[in-house]
């Protein structure tokens, strides 16, 4: 914790107070000597409460108890300034006020500081060379140091708690980023490859009864495209439990030209024409590939007898890399349920790119540019 910080130079202060008091004693006696160890344990009370405070207030009062008593019997003379303690004494129980009020429970901190003010007034009884002084402007001092060091910690509570309130705001906006990048991946690899299988198995089903050679033939491209959508989910299974960023594509080009083959093999006439940099970031990559499968995917879902689709990755002269997918069917029932356009934009946006999707003139087009050198 923050407050753990400031242990040590309370410490010292706390030391060089104690080691003023036994330079003013010039010469102390033995009665002396002894009200001056017996804060000693306050002193170090004060020290240990940044970490644990479980006989810190117990240590306090009987400190400040046997050593009132001490000063009464014995006649001992004790400095003090706005308190009825010495000077030493006072700053412990300011620190530990201040400390208590922070960290502790509300009816534990009450307890606590009521405890310290109970033991105060009974040295201000007692050590007759303090209260027998009726100087109330010390007693009012008294009560301004007081309600210092308990505004001074109900001040850190509030930060603490404030600081608290933000790092789960923090935690619950990361977990819900994690949660749409899992939706995001399932949705964009997932469904590209059981949209795929859905395609084939209906053009079976279609061509069974009249050519049942031909259906046989789309089997092999089930079997594909379910062992490829079997794959990317023990991928993903894979990267929660190892915590690890999982790399779509170690080979862009390759797997852009592995996606166009699935889409030809439904029997879609597709064109590509991909021209990349020779070094293409990881993160990048994976966008690229998963802006071309999902816009796939959405022809072979929506788009009404499609002729042709044309796919183009290229480099712009702005440093980017602009990706075009375009097809002639005519749009389909729009799927109000559906994620796609908005897992595509969500993925341009994080890496500080432009994107538009909506019908032209003949069909439908997709367009996004992605900066190489990522966001800006």
């Amino acid at each position: 914790m923050d407050s753990h910080r400031g242990q040590w130079p309370i410490a010292g202060v706390l030391a060089l107070l104690m080691l003023g008091e036994l330079i003013l004693m010039n010469g102390p006696r033995s009665a002396e000597a002894l009200v001056w160890l017996l804060s000693v344990p306050l002193c170090i009370a004060a020290v240990t409460s940044f970490k644990s405070r479980a006989f810190t207030i117990p240590v306090a009062v009987v400190s400040i108890f046997v050593s009132s008593i001490v000063i009464r019997v014995f006649d001992v003379f004790v400095q003090t300034i706005l308190s009825p303690l010495s000077i030493a004494e006072t700053a412990a129980c300011l620190v530990l006020t201040a400390v208590v009020v922070r960290e502790e429970p509300r009816r534990a901190a009450i307890w606590s500081v009521g405890s310290l003010m109970a033991v105060s007034v009974f040295a201000a009884i007692v050590r007759e060379n303090w209260l027998l002084g009726r100087n109330y402007n010390e007693m009012l001092g008294a009560l301004v140091l007081g309600f210092a060091a308990v505004g001074t910690g109900l001040y850190f509570r509030a930060r603490d708690t404030e600081s608290g309130r933000l790092l789960a705001a923090a935690v619950t906006d990361a977990q819900k980023e994690e949660r749409i990048a899992l939706a995001r991946e399932l949705h964009d690899v997932v469904a590209h490859h059981v949209t795929g299988m859905l395609v084939q198995a209906q053009a079976a089903l279609e061509v069974s009864d009249d050519d049942p050679r031909a259906a046989h033939r789309l089997l092999p491209g089930i079997v594909r495209s379910g062992t490829e959508a079997l794959g990317a989910m023990r991928r993903l299974v894979g990267t929660l439990r190892q915590g690890e960023h999982d790399v779509a594509t170690t080979d862009l080009a390759a797997d852009v030209i592995s996606a166009v083959e699935r889409t030809r093999e439904l029997g879609f006439d597709t064109r590509l024409r991909i021209d990349l940099p020779d070094d293409v970031p990881p993160e990048l990559g994976r966008s690229v590939l998963r802006l071309v499968q999902e816009s796939l995917t959405n022809v072979h879902k929506h788009a009404v007898s499609p002729t042709m689709i044309d796919v183009e990755i290229s480099r712009t002269p702005q440093n980017a890399l602009r990706v075009v997918v375009t097809d002639d069917g005519r749009p389909g029932e729009p799927n109000q349920g559906g994620y796609g356009l908005v897992g595509m934009r969500e993925r341009v946006d994080l890496l500080g790119g432009l994107f538009s999707a909506g019908p032209r003139e003949n069909g439908w087009q997709v367009l996004a540019e992605l900066p190489l050198e990522g966001k800006k």
